[in-house]
């Protein structure tokens, strides 16, 4: 079985490769929407499945740049600004060949400042619609 770390991993943003923009990368969660199905006299918490799946937000965070292709460029000007606002296509690639691909919208986008250090941004951005595993 083949590990992989952090130089293995690659992110495209509506076509554009954010990799070397990128510092660290929140965990990946894929997860069914459960119901509390428990009945009333039960001890024991139950759930049920309701089919609906969804993906965590993502966040992805580096050191700020504004030139064109950089986070600013990319990240910021892709914050939605009505409901006719196109989600941009995410490549995730993990290792090898392992790829996690969706549609997402850029919900937050934050730069940070402190003394002695380089600003950095923080890029939130949410899946809507399916994730394909490859």
């Amino acid at each position: 079985m083949a590990k992989y770390g952090a130089k293995d991993y690659s992110m495209t943003f509506g076509g554009t490769n954010m990799t070397a923009h990128i510092q660290s990368v929140n965990g990946f969660d894929v997860e069914s929407i459960m119901e509390d199905s428990k009945s009333l006299g039960d001890t024991w918490a139950e759930s049920l499945a309701t089919g609906d799946m969804q993906a965590s937000d993502r966040e992805f965070e580096g050191m700020y740049d504004d030139a064109a292709g950089g986070p600013s460029a990319v990240f910021l000007a892709a914050l939605p600004t009505g409901p006719a606002t196109a989600a941009s296509a995410v490549v995730e690639t993990w290792g090898g060949t392992k790829t996690s691909s969706y549609n997402a919208f850029c919900v937050k986008f934050s730069r940070q400042v402190t003394k002695n250090n380089i600003t950095r941004y923080k890029a939130t951005v949410r899946p809507t619609g399916a994730v394909t595993e490859a």
